[in-house]
């Protein structure tokens, strides 16, 4: 055992010298670990470092066992100081797994920073662009305003004759004293020009002030007669609405007129039927019951018939052997009684037999007699009761006979009350036929009337309008005039304005220049920071290639290590612990397994 412990010794010093001979301490510099900066990033690799840890764990706990000679396992110490390397390496990953995603995120926020002042730069163009163009537009305003207002250029150039010094207006055109005269030349005309004008404008608008008031005592005599027209309008619409009402009263009377009518030919038509229905539902009752009855009555004599012929064959059948035995009785008895002085012990049972069915037949008989008595009972009641059916009959055809004399004589009535009423109906249309053509001859002159009057009103309506529109051409050009007056007015105002508005813009472009200096400036910086940081990024890279080569040798020399303990194995020599062995070769596959996963993220 001690020299399979030698063996493994040697074979691990062997992996470790060659995995760390060519990078020696420049490894372990590169991977000093950085916990201050970023320990949020390690929760990423918490889960693979649980893996490690757990089997590093299953792989210690026989360690702390004793071996089977009874003394400690020697090399712990050096599975142990494998296993901070490895926690190194692994934090040392999560440190460049962090670095990437800073390094990303500070890209992502330069980035971001860039847009942003590139928009801003945008903006600050387009300000520019529409402030110049506002200044354009202001110049060529007030330069057509300046051509249109000779009296403002004149008050200027006299202004600038007085003091007598060049002035600058704002947009660039001055003056000089030497045209003084000439301005002053200019000026003088114009202002008789204006007199002139004035002048021409009073006396125009004298005229246009008469002509106003004629026209409204024009229009004041149209809307007397408009007013009147009015009047004489309303009044017809009043009468034709008179005439309506009349004509509407008129038609609702003979349509109730005309409802009645057909109500009551409706209740006619209904009473007739009801007369038919009722004589042919009487005569039909009548012949059913007198059928019902005389077959009722058919069947209870044909009963009584049979019943009767039964009773009359059950009393010949019961009255002939009651004769013949008793005849035969008779005959016995008189034999009995001459032989009686010598059988007078054998016959005296068959005496009392004898009598005994004599007295049957004699109540049998009996009874016969009162069932034939009470058939006869009940044909006579049978037949008293046919005789007051057929008069109960008789009674009842009489009564409807006078029933239906009774409803001819009120259908009679009824048809003469109808005819009266046809002939009433027909009055009433003639007379609301005439009412009806008064009614629209009437209607027709109130019409033609009204066409005329709407005829005047339109004419007089064209007149007011031709009026309207002259009074509102002379208003339109007395508002020009004043609008004139107002413009120049404005003009002068406008101008001071937009000389204020001009040096404020330009002062605002200056500070806009400045403002461009300044974010050309933080661009500069911006751009110097993104070049640190892909370098960084380069650098961390190169770091992760570098531990792509390590983990590749680390897995050379794990493979070569296996190679050599299987043939320790083997040996009877070199024999190891099974349990090592498997112990190894599970930590050598789960780090086989977890090598590209850790690499993947890394990347």
């Amino acid at each position: 055992m001690w020299n399979s412990v030698a063996n493994l010794k040697e074979s691990l010093s062997k992996i470790a010298l060659d995995v760390h001979d060519d990078d020696g301490d420049e490894d372990l510099s590169i991977y000093t670990p950085r916990r201050d900066r970023f320990d949020n990033s390690n929760n990423s690799y918490s889960a693979s470092e649980r893996r490690i840890s757990l089997n590093f764990t299953n792989s210690r706990s026989p360690t702390h066992s004793p071996i089977v000679n009874g003394f400690d396992s020697p090399h712990n110490r050096e599975i142990e100081k494998y296993k901070e390397e490895i926690k190194k390496l692994q934090e040392s990953e999560t440190e460049i797994k962090a670095l990437s995603v800073n390094y990303a995120a500070l890209l992502k926020a330069k980035e971001d920073q860039i847009l942003r002042l590139a928009e801003e730069n945008d903006s600050l163009k387009q300000n520019l662009l529409t402030t110049n163009a506002a200044l354009n537009a202001s110049k060529n305003v007030h330069k057509g305003r300046n051509d249109l207002s000779p009296s403002r250029q004149n008050k200027t150039a006299v202004k600038n004759h007085t003091t007598g010094s060049p002035q600058h207006n704002g947009l660039g055109n001055g003056t000089t004293s030497a045209n003084g005269k000439e301005l002053t030349d200019l000026v003088e005309e114009k202002n008789r020009s204006l007199a002139a004008m004035q002048a021409t404008h009073e006396v125009r608008m004298k005229q246009l002030g008469t002509e106003l008031e004629k026209e409204r005592d024009k229009f004041a005599t149209l809307q007397k007669k408009l007013q009147e027209e009015q009047n004489l309008n309303a009044s017809f619409q009043l009468e034709l609405r008179s005439l309506k009402d009349d004509n509407d009263r008129m038609s609702k009377d003979m349509n109730k007129v005309h409802v009645e009518l057909n109500q009551k030919i409706s209740e006619i038509r209904r009473l007739q039927m009801e007369l038919h229905g009722r004589d042919r539902e009487h005569t039909d009752d009548t012949v059913e019951k007198l059928k019902k009855v005389i077959a009722t009555l058919e069947n209870e004599k044909s009963n009584i018939k049979k019943e009767r012929d039964e009773f009359e064959a059950a009393l010949k059948v019961r009255i002939s052997p009651a004769h013949k035995d008793i005849s035969g009785g008779i005959d016995n008895l008189d034999k009995h009684f001459s032989n009686e002085k010598g059988e007078s012990s054998n016959t005296f049972p068959e005496q009392e037999e004898m009598l005994q069915s004599l007295q049957k037949l004699e109540k049998d008989l009996k009874e016969t007699r009162q069932e034939r008595d009470k058939a006869l009972q009940g044909l006579n009641r049978l037949k008293q009761h046919l005789l007051e059916k057929e008069a109960e009959e008789s009674e009842k055809m009489d009564e409807d006979s006078k029933v239906i004399e009774e409803l001819r004589e009120t259908n009679e009535y009824q048809r003469v009350q109808i005819l009266h009423l046809e002939k009433a109906l027909r009055q009433a249309i003639g007379s609301q036929e005439e009412i009806k053509m008064s009614n629209n001859n009437e209607l027709k002159k109130s019409k033609e009337t009204i066409d005329e009057l709407n005829r005047k009103l339109a004419s007089c309506m064209s007149t007011i309008e031709a009026k309207n529109m002259e009074v509102l051409n002379l208003q339109t050009a007395l508002g020009q005039y004043y609008a004139e007056i107002e413009a120049k007015e404005r003009l002068r105002e406008e101008l001071a304005v937009a000389k204020e508005e001009s040096a404020r813009l330009f002062e605002q472009l200056k500070d806009a220049q400045h403002q461009a200096g300044a974010l050309k400036e933080e661009n500069g910086e911006i751009l110097g920071k993104l070049s640190q940081a892909e370098r960084m990024l380069g650098e961390g890279k190169n770091r992760v290639k570098k531990l792509e080569e390590d983990n590749e040798k680390l897995r050379r020399a794990l493979e070569q290590s296996m190679t050599r303990l299987n043939r320790m194995s083997v040996d009877s020599d070199f024999l190891v612990d099974r349990l090592d062995y498997l112990k190894f070769s599970c930590i050598y596959h789960e780090a086989l397994w977890n090598l590209p996963y850790k690499a993947n993220e890394i990347l």
